[in-house]
């Protein structure tokens, strides 16, 4: 029998300073990450100026669980771009928010059953519920970001130390990518979660088959938030459990490894199987189609996409500092490994090398390159600078001692700049976003302009606004329905009494033309990408537009206070990093005095 060693007084003195210390660490990292994401949370809700957030994929989240019905067996969400796990999660959060009365659906359920969108847009009731709907599900997701910073924390911590740990954690606290999306009511940050868990569980399960069982099990219920992430994680999982093995024992772990993750993935989306002509009809479009043909203009001819990634999107997700000392720690961390009788370090450089090749190799190679699709590389990344740490950490003398200090001086600047990163990111969200200061010049132009003559005032005449396309989430709220193609319908009823007339001309000079709108709006989401490919309708079309007045409205990431931009990014915000802060250019083609338009 082995007999356990009591631990002398000062030692248990020592193991109980440590444990406060761990406390009091992890504590301010949560306040720090929890203040980040929670800042500007009611950013660009439902009002009565639009339906739909300023968010395009939210809508794609929260509107699965709408017609979702627990008590009457309803629980299809009929849509599999995404895995269910996410959707339910609101769902059900929705269910306890109802149950405390926080939260009252009925109005939104009423009105859009009645009417549709519009209906929506004109109960000031159901758009109160939908913005509150909106909040719930963004708190799963600060959630969710918050607990992966404690991830990052523990698996630090118990690898590398608590310095280590504490850069670690630190930095993810303060990425971006990782601040920004997680004010989002979106998949990506519950995806870096569940999978930087299971990666977590698989590097601390050594032996422990149950634990590496857990592994497995939660990797699915990653599969089941988005299926991207799948086979880095498979195969992941599979190099540790069958490393050096038999070839019968290898073979057992890996049915065993797959049922796991099968059954984890079918427990978050259980409709992958019991409606699968849905789930395969979105699930082949999302992986084999969309991937391959790209977004439209949005990634078209942008190069080679590993590049893209490392150039453009990295950067802007964790800043050029610290993605430097990303790629250094990783090197780092697999250099450490080699030869190194801990076991904990071993397999963190294994899981951590071979799931971030796993997953950015066939990224890099897709046509579709948002940024947010890096989400499950930060805790990674983050855990890569934060084991530089502990370099030189045990190399006696003088000279490795200031070396060491100056070593952690550059790293702790590398923090604090990202910081600063985080902190311009989160400052995005204070008003005034661009869309709605151009709604607040564009209602003070047309009540001048209404005012003008006396048709006018009896609305004999109509104030004609021009744009390229539908009302979508870059358009600001001078129309209530905001969602594209999800609202056409409801915009041609609320178009046949409206006091403005939208006429959409593409990027036709012509129809522009013919139109004579008084005002052309458009937004850099609409022209940027345009203009970048030098197409020639856009190119005649803005060359044209050039010649009249124009108020453009942006708003740059800046640091409290200073008032002055601050950029950590070489190359512009990426496509999915501008939800918050799009360019609107207005300009008046036509106003009582300007009537300049018919000519070409």
């Amino acid at each position: 029998m082995a007999v356990k060693t009591a631990l002398s007084p000062r030692a248990v003195t020592e193991q109980s300073r440590e444990r406060l210390w761990d406390a009091v660490t992890l504590l301010a990292l949560t306040a720090l990450a929890t203040a980040l994401r929670v800042y500007g949370l009611a950013w660009g809700l439902p009002d009565a100026s639009k339906v739909h957030s300023y968010h395009p994929d939210e809508i794609t989240v929260l509107a699965p669980t709408l017609a979702m019905n627990l008590f009457a067996g309803e629980m299809n969400p009929h849509f599999f771009n995404y895995g269910s796990l996410f959707l339910y999660a609101v769902y059900f959060a929705r269910l306890i928010a109802e149950g405390y009365g926080w939260l009252d659906l009925t109005p939104l359920l009423r009105a859009l059953s009645q009417a549709g969108w519009l209906g929506v847009a004109l109960s000031p009731t159901a758009l109160h519920e939908f913005a509150k709907l909106h909040l719930f599900a963004r708190g799963l997701t600060v959630a969710c970001g918050v607990a992966t910073v404690w991830l990052v924390f523990f698996w630090a911590r118990r690898v590398y130390g608590r310095g280590a740990a504490t850069l670690a954690a630190f930095l993810l606290a303060s990425f971006p990518l990782h601040v920004q999306h997680s004010h989002f009511a979106t998949v990506d940050v519950p995806l870096a979660l569940l999978t930087t868990l299971a990666l977590y569980l698989a590097v601390t399960a050594e032996d422990n088959g149950r634990r590496m069982a857990m592994a497995s099990f939660v990797a699915g219920l990653a599969t089941a938030v988005k299926y991207s992430v799948a086979p880095a994680l498979w195969l992941t999982l599979l190099l540790l459990w069958t490393w050096r093995i038999s070839f019968r024992l290898r073979l057992r772990r890996l049915v065993a490894l797959t049922a796991l993750m099968a059954a984890g993935f079918l427990l978050g989306c259980p409709y992958a199987v019991l409606d699968f002509p849905s789930f395969w009809r979105d699930f082949y479009w999302e992986t084999f189609v969309h991937s391959r043909i790209g977004h439209g203009y949005v990634f078209a001819n942008t190069g080679n996409g590993h590049w893209f990634h490392l150039s453009v999107n990295l950067p802007a997700a964790i800043g050029l500092p610290a993605l430097a000392a990303a790629l250094l720690g990783g090197i780092a961390v697999a250099l450490g490994a080699i030869g190194n009788p801990n076991g904990l370090v071993r397999r963190t450089a294994v899981v951590t090398l071979v799931f971030a090749l796993a997953y950015f190799v066939p990224l890099g190679f897709a046509q579709v390159r948002f940024a947010r699709y890096l989400m499950p590389l930060l805790p990674v990344a983050a855990l890569w600078a934060g084991a530089l740490w502990a370099m030189l950490a045990q190399r006696p003398g003088k000279l490795v001692a200031i070396g060491r200090w100056l070593w952690r001086m550059a790293l702790i600047a590398v923090a604090l700049f990202t910081f600063l990163c985080g902190i311009a990111t989160a400052h995005l969200f204070a008003p005034p976003d661009p869309r709605d200061a151009t709604a607040e010049w564009f209602r003070a132009f047309a009540e001048k302009w209404r005012t003008q003559t006396s048709e006018r005032m009896a609305g004999a005449e109509q104030l004609i606004v021009a744009l390229h396309d539908l009302p979508w989430f870059y358009t600001p709220p001078i129309c209530p329905l905001n969602g594209g193609k999800k609202t056409e319908s409801a915009f041609w009823s609320w178009q046949m009494t409206a006091p403005v007339r939208f006429v959409f001309i593409g990027d036709s000079l012509d129809d522009l033309l013919r139109a004579r709108p008084h005002l052309f709006i458009a937004s850099d989401y609409e022209y940027g990408d345009r203009l970048r490919l030098r197409l020639r309708d856009s190119q005649l079309l803005y060359r044209w537009l050039a010649r009249f007045p124009s108020r453009t409205f942006r708003k740059d990431p800046t640091l409290p206070l200073l008032g002055k931009p601050f950029r950590w990014s070489p190359k512009p915000l990426p496509h999915d990093m501008r939800y918050v802060n799009p360019t609107v250019k207005v300009f008046l083609l036509r106003d009582g005095e300007n009537e300049r338009l018919g000519e070409r």
